[in-house]
């Protein structure tokens, strides 16, 4: 009996540890402005939308000029992976967020040498 009552109490004591630390609700805003660099050190600007799908997932859409670019992310804690596609190619941006919501990071494609930098800039 001693053991049945020492194993709940451990077990309900260890419960909480298994909640994930990042489980708190990804806040982002919706619309963003964009300033990057590409590979070959050439800038560029635009503008981002994001739509948070679920506490951790979301969906984000780069309007960089005249092209549209669309992508998947995950985030945990502060940090957010986005994949896309340019040209048939996979990509993947990892972002930090920082104050203010600003969102820094870097970004490669499948078969290109070298990463860009991209900040999003939430828009008021």
């Amino acid at each position: 009996m001693i053991r049945t009552i020492c194993a709940v109490l451990v077990l309900g004591l260890a419960t909480p540890a298994l909640t994930p630390a990042f489980a708190d609700t990804l806040k982002l805003a919706s619309t963003y402005d964009e300033v990057g660099t590409n590979a070959d050190g050439s800038k560029y600007t635009g503008t981002a939308t994001v739509d948070v799908i679920s506490d951790t997932t979301f969906s984000i859409k780069w309007k960089i000029g005249s092209t549209l670019y669309s992508g998947f992310g995950m985030r945990r804690g502060d940090t957010l992976a986005a994949t896309y596609q340019v040209n048939g190619q996979p990509g993947l941006i990892i972002y930090t967020v920082g104050e203010g919501g600003v969102l820094t990071g870097n970004w490669s494609i499948r078969g290109e040498s070298g990463n860009g930098t991209d900040r999003l800039t939430p828009r008021n």
